[in-house]
């Protein structure tokens, strides 16, 4: 039954302090009980459409907020979301970030952003950061999506939910590309258009999709006839910036046998990867071919305009919010993985 104040219809009322608006004087503005008050903020299914119309009409007139973080932790938890990725400068995961906001928006939930730097130290605070918050998920790009204090957080009742990459024995919830099959089709691009040495420019395999890709551009030359151990070149940088792929150019530049095409491990790295080439003379893709990872939004206005692989980070972000937002605890984790798609632009040369 729908709780409705047989008050009558208050008049206004002198607010003292617009910054100090309590519940209290809301009730009295509207004519209402502080209790109905209450329902219309956190059961507005419980108040007859009339009052609650007068009740918000009231708030929006003295300027009235909700603190929804204090009302979260007297429930228990914030309607608060953790989000923890590598590197808030690239541009992919700015819309990772894009979409778990939108998502955040939809269901009325607030979003705590910071960047790990790809460091574990940094995540781990973070981590705990977060959980000081009481915030009721955490969306994570783990540098160790199998760490102590993660796996910790979810004993404690924490909601996790790993982004772009999919937890150890699937113990968590992940949303995630197909990495290993986005290098393949590299790799198998590569051969279709005659290339036969090949350097690739990848991030630390303890990150998981580093990992993959580096797999699945191994498994893409191998299935093609040719000997990875033979053919392939793999630096690793320490970050994934398009400052540290400069050093990385230098050091395939100088081997004897120089490689006709460079995959990166994402865009950002391809940008680095192609400016230095540019200030030391090399042609690309006339002397060398360049391939990305990601379709950031920079890569067709490249000159040349950038092969890639193309993801899709903002359906990502969303979905990884959507899941942290409805699932249940109790529930067994839960796992979706998004197919990747070549892009082919103008940085790769065909040598057949």
């Amino acid at each position: 039954m729908k709780n409705d104040d047989s008050v009558p219809e208050a008049g206004a009322v002198v607010v003292p302090d617009k910054s100090h608006v309590t519940t209290r004087d809301i009730a009295a503005a509207a004519g209402v009980s502080q209790a109905t008050v209450s329902n219309a903020l956190n059961r507005p299914d419980l108040v007859a459409p009339a009052t609650l119309e007068r009740i918000e009409a009231v708030m929006r007139k003295t300027g009235f907020v909700v603190n929804s973080f204090a009302r979260g932790l007297r429930m228990g938890r914030a309607k608060t979301l953790g989000v923890i990725v590598l590197d808030l400068s690239n541009p992919f995961w700015g819309e990772v970030t894009k979409g778990i906001e939108a998502a955040a928006s939809e269901h009325h939930y607030s979003v705590l952003i910071g960047a790990s730097g790809e460091r574990r130290e940094k995540e781990r605070e973070l981590l705990q950061l977060f959980e000081e918050h009481r915030v009721e998920g955490i969306l994570v790009s783990s540098v160790d999506a199998g760490s102590e204090a993660i796996s910790a957080l979810v004993e404690r009742g924490t909601k996790i939910v790993l982004l772009d990459q999919n937890g150890p024995n699937s113990t968590y919830s992940g949303v995630a590309f197909d990495h290993l099959r986005g290098a393949h089709m590299v790799a198998t691009h590569l051969v279709e258009q005659g290339h036969r040495s090949f350097a690739f420019i990848n991030g630390p395999h303890s990150v998981p999709w580093c990992l993959a890709r580096s797999e699945g551009f191994i498994e893409g030359l191998t299935e093609a006839g040719l000997d990875p151990a033979a053919v392939l070149t793999e630096l690793t940088i320490d970050t994934m910036t398009a400052q540290d792929a400069e050093p990385a150019v230098e050091q395939l530049l100088a081997l004897s046998a120089r490689p006709s095409a460079i995959f990166c491990v994402n865009d950002v790295v391809a940008l680095g990867v192609l400016k230095e080439l540019t200030n030391r003379g090399v042609h690309v893709p006339a002397d060398l071919s360049i391939v990305g990872f990601d379709d950031s939004s920079f890569s067709s206005l490249l000159s040349p305009a950038l092969t890639t692989v193309r993801q899709l980070p903002y359906e990502l972000g969303k979905r990884a919010a959507e899941m942290a937002i409805t699932a249940d605890p109790s529930s067994l984790p839960e796992t979706e993985m998004f197919q990747p798609e070549l892009v082919r632009r103008d940085s790769v040369a065909s040598l057949s």
